[in-house]
This record gives C-alpha cells, structure tokens and sequence, in this order.
C-alpha cells in the first residue's frame, strides 16, 4: 500500500512538471528574441578619437517597449545607446580590453550579451612618420594606421621648426621595455640640429647637441642613433660616438652624455646600423666606407667582423672592394639574426647581395651565408632605395618611378609596380606587418611637395594602395621613411 502511494504521488509530480515545460516552451516561442550583427571581434581605439560601432539590432516576435542598451569596455559603461558614439578618454592604453554590447529587455528583465576586445593605444602610438627637407627648415609628419593625418607635428606640438638638412629618424626603447619608444629626429645643421622626442606626445625632450661633455663636436653632422642596453651609439659625420650607461633594466633616456670625441680610428661609417631583435640583440652593425668593411659595434667597441670560425667564408667581409647600399634583418628568431645587406661594386657595374648571420645567447658568433650577384644592376644607382623584409623572402626595391620586387631565395627581380608616373622617394616596410608598404613619391604639380601611399604588398594585394591611405600633396620634399612601432614587443 506504502509503495502504490509513493507511485501515484511520483506519477502525479511528472505529469505536473510536464504540464509546467509546456508552458514554458509556450512562453520561449512567443518570447522577443534579438539577433545582433555587424559588430567585429576586436577593434583598434585612439585616446582622443571618436569611435562608432553601428550594429545591426534584429527582433522576432516583436520588439519589446522598453528596451535598453549598454556598450561597456574594461567594466565601464561607455555609451547606453543602440549604436555605439563616444570619444575616447577615461580607459587604460593597453591591449585586448573586454568589451560588450548588452541589450536588456526590460519588461522580462532579460539581457542579451554581445561580446568583443578592444585595444586602445595613444594617439600616437604607432604609424608612418615621413621627415622632409622644405629649404630652409626640416618637416616631421605623422600618419597614424586608420588614416588619420598629422602634418608638420612637430611644429604643432613644439611651436617651431625644425632645423635645416633633414636627413634620418630612428626609433629607440630603454632595455626591454613596455613604453612607447622615442624618436631620433637627424638634422645635420643648426641651430638645433638633431632632437629626441616623446613617442606619446612628439613634445622634444632634448637636442642631441646638448647631449655631450662640453661643446658638441665642432663638424656635428648627426646621422643615426641606436641605443641598446648600456650603450647609446651615434653616428656624425661619418665617425661613431658611445654613450656608456651604467644601468641596465632600470635605464632611463638620456642618462649619461656623449664623449665631445668620437671612438678612435680611421674610418667613415656610412649612414646604416643595422639591428637584430630589438628585444635580445645589443650589436649594431656597421659598414666602413674607407676600408669596404663590415663594422661590428658591440659593448661600446667597434671592430671587423671575426671571420676565423666561418666555415662557410661566402664572402670575405672586409675590404671587399664593395660598398653596402642599404640592407637589413630578414630573421631575428632568439638566438640567431640573419641579415641581408645589397652592394654595389666600387669598380665595375655589379651589384651583390650577401647575406650572414650572427648567432649565440651570449657574444654572438658570426657566419657568412652566400653572396649572389645581383641579376639587374641597371636599376641600382645612388638613388634607389630598399625596403628588406622579416621572414618574407622579399627586397622591395624602388629605382626611378618604378617598384620591383626581389625574391632573395631564388635571385629574381621583377617590376611589382611601374603606374605611379612620378619618382619613388623613400620606401619602407612595416616590421609589425611586413604585407604593407610605405612609399612617398614626388608630387606630379610642385615637386617640392611629396605624396604618400600605403599599398598592400601580400600575394593577394599586389600592391594595390589601401583604401584610405593616399595622401596628396600634404608632404613637404620626403628624405626619410619609417614606421613608427611603439611598443618594441609588437615585434616579438
């Protein structure tokens, strides 16, 4: 009897339960149900910027009355309408911020939760910066990756110009750090000269000028700096100038001076130091023009490649009768850098491409790995400009109005584009993203102007100019192009 009790009172809660399901799966149908489309799974934010997201907000079974709508990022409520409309300001600059979109039907009380990553970065955290001789002074621009356009920031920011002779830019981090880096501005005339400046601002922080024991050199002709851990390294007038710093990880910018004498020795660097990883590699390399030599710069020395150990000898890397045009790293995996630099032959009408290594987790050791001659010399002059690339194998390589493309493994050129009817200036590649290209090209109306584009230089692109990304006109006459990284671990 206990048993037929304890069956029918189960039976009986199953069949109400039962009955309570239907009901709900009733209610779920006729439920307002929101599908959200067009938002992406991350985003890039500029502090200062105006940022829109436009959803696309769906519903069946009708809209509820009242509705309403949250966009959070980081935990805060940035915008509580349909379409997200804000200016950016109160959030950390830091990568990868959660982010949400929540729609809240409030007669039911029910959320809808869209999620997504945001990355803010400082105004100027990274993009094309383009230094341009106009006569009697220099210009610095800044073009950021969305396409925003900061002409002549330098003197927006400073209030004045910069000096005469326009000649490099040169990005440098403190020993592992996080921070945005700062920026080398080379000038080679007075009364400024060369300045350093805040990569979050672009305000000066000091010029290079003032950055010696005494009085700076009296044939001060600044053409590049490196900074690595204890060292700072400038190169003026042809002649390497060190700058020892005592701390290593705690570092800070500018600490120390500059010897008013530069490193012993008779020599003429040209205009190039060429790094590894910017994160692990503390040796610039250098090219001797006097002597045709590879220079190695390494813990405040400077000497000739080591070859002894080199059981490949490609090539013999010191007075080679040749002289390095440009070049650059094309691997910089830990703990091995391999670098490719392009010659020209001081004699006959060759050019060379060679390529080595220098690998190890301390002092690292130097290989040679082939030397090629160039299949097209007729396109390599004084003015050709180069643009090698990180684990890409290609050379862009810009000689009158035309672009070539060099395939270093299998030693071919070929023209990528020829329709710019205008003269290349200045070429570079992105190192955060080696399927782009910067490429400032006189102006067709005012040669004393310039042009700049960004093309997409990926198998697929083809070089086709990124939508958003030309600028006419806007640029005084370009002498250098770089891209502007910002955190050096976005190389990494």
């Amino acid at each position: 009897m206990k048993r037929l009790f304890i069956y029918i009172v189960t039976v009986m809660a199953l069949f109400i339960a039962g009955c309570y399901e239907d009901k709900g799966n009733y209610d779920y149908d006729t439920v307002p149900q929101v599908s959200v489309s067009g938002i992406e799974k991350s985003y890039d934010f500029y502090v200062g910027s105006q940022e829109t997201i436009t959803p696309t907000v769906t519903w069946t079974n009708g809209k509820p009355d009242k509705v309403s709508y949250a966009w959070r990022i980081n935990n805060k409520v940035v915008c509580e309408e349909e379409s997200l409309n804000f200016v950016v300001g109160d959030l950390p600059v830091k990568a990868g911020l959660y982010a949400e979109f929540t729609i809240t039907n409030e007669d039911l009380g029910v959320e809808y939760i869209n999620r997504f990553n945001v990355s803010v970065y400082s105004t100027y955290y990274s993009g094309w910066m383009l230094l341009a001789d106009k006569g009697n002074v220099s210009e610095l621009s800044y073009v950021r990756d969305d396409g925003g356009l900061y002409a002549d920031i330098y003197k927006s920011v400073n209030g004045t110009d910069l000096a005469v002779g326009a000649c490099a830019l040169m990005e440098h981090w403190l020993p592992t750090s996080e921070e945005i880096g700062q920026i080398f501005v080379a000038c080679q005339d007075g009364p400024e000269y060369s300045v350093e400046l805040d990569g979050n601002t672009f305000s000066k922080m000091v010029a290079t000028k003032d950055e010696f024991v005494g009085d700076a050199p009296k044939d001060f002709k600044p053409m590049r700096m490196n900074c690595v851990t204890n060292y700072d390294y400038l190169i003026s007038n042809g002649k390497l100038y060190v700058r020892n710093i005592q701390a290593s990880y705690d570092a800070l910018y500018q600490d120390g001076l500059f010897p008013n004498f530069p490193y012993p020795g008779d020599y003429e660097l040209i205009n190039l130091g060429i790094r590894g990883n910017l994160l692990f590699s503390n040796d610039i390399i250098c090219f001797d023009k006097k002597t045709s030599s590879y220079m190695l710069v390494r813990t405040g020395e400077m000497k000739r490649f080591d070859y002894t150990n080199d059981s490949e000898k490609a090539f013999i890397p010191y007075d080679m009768g040749k002289t390095v045009l440009d070049g650059g790293p094309i691997s910089t995996a830990t703990p091995t850098d391999e670098f490719l630099t392009v010659l020209k032959s001081n004699l006959e009408n060759k050019a060379y491409v060679q390529k080595f290594r220098f690998s190890g987790w301390g002092a690292k050791t130097y290989r040679s790995i082939s030397e090629v001659e160039f299949p097209d010399p007729s396109i390599i002059n004084e003015n050709t400009k180069f643009a090698v690339c990180q684990n890409r194998p290609y050379v862009y390589i810009a000689s009158g109005n035309v672009l070539y493309v060099y395939n270093h493994k299998d030693n071919t050129v070929k023209p990528l584009r020829s329709d710019f009817g205008r003269t290349i200036r200045d070429i570079a590649v992105c190192p955060t993203n080696y399927e782009r290209l910067g490429i400032a090209l006189e102006n067709t109306d005012d040669t004393s102007k310039s042009d700049f584009m960004v093309l997409d230089v990926s198998v697929v692109g083809d070089g086709k100019t990124l939508e958003g990304m030309e600028f006419i006109g806007k640029f005084g006459r370009v002498v250098d192009l770089i891209y502007k990284i910002g955190n050096q671990w976005d190389t990494y």
